[in-house]
């Protein structure tokens, strides 16, 4: 696999969904103190509106990051605002998560909610920073006009060129008359020479004497 063309933000999406694939399963999201010592459990996928969609979103995050490194994605969508959006919901989905808490009214956060919540800001951090490279500017984002004229941008430009193979060419404008190309006027009328001139009758005979 060629990582070459990988820079800085497309590691840290990277690095941000392995670790959410990876600890984000295996770690615990629930935490109990027994009085006798603790007990932990839950995934996030026992809190599927929140952690659970913050999961999947962020996993997503990576998987195409690698694919877009790897020249796999088509060109013609705006991964950039894709790869943001998509960071910046599973990053609100994980601060949710932690503001509402542990499932139980006796139980606590465990280390994976607070592990998932990290590896979702990594993520997203390494988005904007992919946005802002490519040229993009957060303001923009909240103009409609501009959001869907990005994802348009790459059927506009198909459409622009079939139209333009289906049309015929305007046909050339005609030639301005140039001089070599107009006809020679007509020759005036040859005048009689005198060579041509029937000769003069001979004088008549004079008269015998």
């Amino acid at each position: 696999m060629d990582t070459t063309n990988f820079k800085t933000p497309d590691w840290l999406m990277i690095g941000g969904g392995a670790a959410m694939l990876i600890l984000g399963f295996v770690l615990d999201w629930t935490s109990i103190d027994t009085g006798f010592g603790s007990a932990s459990g839950d995934g996030p996928f026992d809190y599927f509106i929140t952690g659970g969609l913050a999961w999947i979103l962020v996993v997503a995050v990576g998987g195409l990051a690698v694919a877009h490194g790897l020249g796999k994605l088509p060109e013609s969508q705006p991964w950039p605002i894709i790869f943001l959006g998509m960071a910046a919901l599973g990053t609100i989905l994980m601060i949710l998560c932690l503001l509402l808490g542990a499932r139980f009214d006796f139980a606590d956060r465990g280390i994976g909610m607070y592990g998932a919540f990290v590896w979702a800001a990594i993520t997203l951090a390494g988005a904007y920073m992919n946005f802002t490279s490519k040229g993009g500017n957060v303001k923009d984002l909240t103009d409609m006009d501009k959001l869907k004229s990005s994802f348009n941008q790459g059927g506009s430009n198909q459409g622009g060129s079939a139209a333009g193979a289906d049309a015929s060419p305007p046909p050339p404008p005609p030639a301005a008359p140039s001089a070599s190309n107009d006809s020679p006027p007509p020759a005036p009328p040859a005048s009689p020479s005198a060579g041509n001139d029937p000769p003069p009758p001979p004088p008549p005979a004079p008269p015998a004497g």
